[in-house]
């Protein structure tokens, strides 16, 4: 056989398999979409309940709240070999909170208004968790064990905004559309951040707020602002996303959680971490 014929030959068996591959992807049904985990945590003035289990992986979980007044729980990982006793022993015995933070990976969490529900999704790993919740009284807790994933894992959700929390400022469009829609949270700094979005009063300024949340006097009635969104406290290398639903306006962005690594220490408004989000129609 000539070097013409055998390159024909093999030409036409290239071409063979291409059409057979064709045919067979074309006739192949795609795959159906991983649902994803789906679970309610109840908030109420006697405490907070949540399953005993939870899937790892992206899992999706709406915050029931039955109280009078604007909550939600802060979720975090125990560290390996950490006891929920433990970690509440250490919360009461340190004012400041940070021997109890040691202890854990703060994983954040949305707050839900007085008698509503908010819908949050976190990327969980295998481990024991908590959902802690601050109001009058002593902090209330509910533990839950995230056991180890399996089969396929469903799509993450898609984001209308990005929102990078990073050491010391927000990393995220100056404009967005008014509406509900999803917001990834991702913190890519060293430090712990959270994030509250609020509607200043006329006249209000950052600098007023920063005065009032510096004060050890609490203020004579309602704070000079609205929180609009407020996504708990997150260790650095957590992602999660939110649901937000902003009306048209204008926004203060900012994290007040303190830096223990100034001296003396500073809140991270006072480093920076603040900006002006603008919602249009």
């Amino acid at each position: 056989m000539s070097y013409k014929t055998q390159v024909a030959v093999w030409w036409r068996i290239v071409v063979v398999m291409l059409a057979v591959a064709l045919v067979a992807a074309a006739c192949s049904t795609p795959a159906a979409p991983v649902a994803m985990p789906e679970v309610t945590v109840a908030v109420s003035d006697a405490g907070i309940s949540a399953p005993a289990e939870m899937p790892a992986g992206l899992v999706a979980v709406t915050v029931n709240n039955s109280t009078q007044a604007p909550t939600g729980p802060i979720f975090a990982r125990l560290n390996e070999g950490v006891s929920q006793e433990q970690f509440m022993e250490a919360l009461m015995a340190d004012e400041s909170g940070m021997a109890a933070i040691a202890l854990v990976t703060l994983l954040g969490g949305a707050q839900a208004g007085a008698g509503e529900s908010v819908r949050t999704v976190f990327d969980l790993k295998p481990g024991n968790h908590i959902a802690l919740g601050f109001g009058e009284g002593p902090p209330q807790l509910a533990n839950f064990t995230v056991a180890t994933g399996s089969g396929a894992a469903p799509a993450a959700p898609a984001a209308a905004v990005n929102v990078d929390l990073i050491d010391f400022q927000f990393t995220m469009p100056e404009q967005v559309k008014a509406g509900a829609q999803t917001w990834q949270i991702e913190n890519k700094g060293e430090q712990w951040h959270e994030m509250a979005v609020l509607k200043l009063n006329e006249g209000v300024t950052v600098q007023d707020v920063l005065a009032m949340m510096m004060s050890e006097t609490p203020p004579d009635g309602p704070p000079p602002y609205e929180e609009m969104a407020f996504w708990a406290p997150m260790s650095a290398g957590e992602r999660a996303w939110m649901d937000v639903d902003l009306p048209a306006g204008e926004y203060t962005v900012l994290c007040f959680l303190p830096d223990f690594a100034s001296d003396p220490p500073k809140s991270h408004l006072e480093h920076g971490m603040v900006r002006t989000l603008t919602v249009t129609e």
